[in-house]
């Protein structure tokens, strides 16, 4: 359950504010507020995040201020991070050790240096200096991450049943887009793999797409159908979402929900469309899921829906076959024993006439 509760704590108990394309929000609904110093390279300065035009091998240094609304003093901790794309098709700048794409080639958390932890007394404002490194090699398209600041808690809160501690985090990220120039990078979507999978111990089939380019992937529109190998004509499962986009150079596993339904081992057809970019990607991939995952898979799924037993069907058909057959060869048996019995009776009465009739018609002598 621990997976589960931790989506739980993501979504309810950390308030993001993502400055790629959010609202703000207030100072005075967080215990701390942040505001990005943009410098004179920033491309942009209506934008509230780092848009910087940078050269190979210099060094920029992002300025971020940093206020404590409280009237106590508090401690944020800061982390520089590369930007993924989330199982729900998001641009995600807040985990702090990410399973990166291989086509990644130098990640934002690896050319930014932090120091962790900020500690401001009340009421307090500081600006903390992030140094960056840009790579030497220069580069076409994005390198994108964030600046990820949370309150660090001193008071715990409430362990759960199964003993885990929950606290309540505020979080800010500010966007970091490095680029060097306005060449363009053509589009382009990889379909990685297809598995079965869980998504809060649901079950679903795993797409895995790949956006192998140094730019955002926006706008997508995904439509997918699973069928059965042996019939590629009525889909098993179907999904459809819209308006998903991809951080460059990363992956994501794009669910396809089953209704809550069981795996059922078999070898099956994943056909699907992805349309972003004035463009479209259709993809085929045939995948199988084994006994083992899924009854690993279904022992594990929750809120499962009941399914028809095929096994039992087909025991309860064969049992009134085998109760029609048995019966029509009684039936048989008994007509058969019958008829055998009726010819005998024939037989018999055939041959008491001819006696009675030979008896009857004998001829007597005549008297001298």
């Amino acid at each position: 359950m621990t997976k589960y509760i931790k989506s739980i704590i993501v979504i309810m108990s950390i308030m993001i504010m993502y400055v790629l394309g959010t609202e703000a929000v207030s100072a005075e609904e967080m215990s701390f507020s942040v505001e990005a110093q943009l410098p004179e390279n920033q491309r942009d300065k209506s934008k509230t995040y780092f848009d910087l035009r940078v050269s190979p091998g210099t060094k920029e240094e992002l300025k971020v201020e940093i206020k404590n609304n409280k009237d106590e003093e508090i401690t944020v901790q800061i982390q520089a991070n590369t930007a993924i794309t989330n199982d729900n098709g998001v641009i995600d700048y807040g985990e702090a050790k990410p399973k990166l794409d291989k086509s990644l080639e130098t990640p934002f958390a690896s050319i930014a240096k932090v120091e962790p932890e900020l500690i401001l007394a009340p009421n307090e404002k500081k600006i903390v200096t992030i140094p960056v490194e840009i790579p030497k090699e220069s580069f076409d398209g994005i390198i994108l991450g964030g600046l990820y600041f949370t309150q660090k808690e001193t008071d715990k809160g409430a362990k759960t049943d199964a003993g885990m501690q929950i606290e309540n985090k505020f979080a800010y990220v500010v966007g970091v887009r490095l680029s060097e120039n306005d060449e363009s990078v053509e589009s382009n979507l990889e379909l990685l793999d297809v598995a079965a999978g869980q998504r809060n111990y649901r079950n679903v089939v795993v797409a895995t797409l790949q956006n192998p380019m140094p730019r955002i992937l926006g706008q997508m529109t995904v439509n997918a159908e699973v069928f059965a190998e042996n019939d590629r004509k009525t889909a098993l499962y179907t999904t459809k979402q819209e308006n998903l986009n991809m951080a460059p150079n990363s992956n994501f596993g794009y669910g396809i929900k089953m209704a809550n339904k069981a795996f059922k081992p078999g070898k099956y057809i994943l056909k699907m469309v992805v349309e972003a970019d004035g463009k479209s990607w259709p993809f085929e991939r045939a995948f199988e899921i084994t006994a083992d995952e899924a009854k690993k898979f279904n022992d594990e799924a929750v809120d499962l829906v009941e399914e028809p037993n095929d096994y039992l069907m087909y025991i309860i058909i064969g049992g009134i076959i085998l109760v029609v057959i048995i019966i029509g060869l009684i039936s048989w048996m008994v007509y058969q024993k019958r008829k055998r019995e009726a010819e005998l009776k024939r037989k018999a009465n055939k041959k008491r006439k001819r006696k009675n009739k030979s008896n009857g018609t004998k001829k007597k002598k005549p008297i001298e």
